[in-house]
């Protein structure tokens, strides 16, 4: 599970168009129960499970992390109300950062086929 993943761990190039990961401060093999009373990270890109200990940290945490990651560089203001993207799209992020991980996509995979699908419709 990706733990403390915000924007500044990646880089886009602008060249290419293309976005890497470079820089990924800590990794743990999950799912996980969570130990302490939050992990690391930026508030901005955390879920609400991240700051509950007892609460299990999966997939569903890191699908919130990208949405919200998503949703962050594709506004053009830190007050989130100048969205660049589709109404569709929107729509997905919506779903990928629930407060209720039951109710987010179950998987990294499931979250960008619907994000790809967003951008065809």
């Amino acid at each position: 599970m990706a733990v403390d993943f915000y924007d500044g761990a990646l880089l886009y190039d602008f060249t290419t168009d293309t976005m890497r990961l470079v820089d990924l401060d800590e990794y743990r093999p999950g799912p996980f129960v969570l130990e302490e009373d939050r992990l690391p990270g930026s508030r901005r890109f955390m879920a609400p499970e991240e700051y509950e200990r007892g609460a299990t940290i999966d997939v569903r945490t890191t699908v919130f992390a990208l949405g919200r990651a998503a949703r962050l560089l594709l506004d053009a203001g830190d007050d989130e109300c100048a969205w660049r993207g589709s109404p569709a799209r929107l729509g997905v992020l919506h779903r990928a950062t629930r407060p209720d991980p039951g109710q987010r996509f179950a998987s990294v995979r499931r979250f960008a086929a619907a994000w790809h699908a967003a951008g065809r419709s």
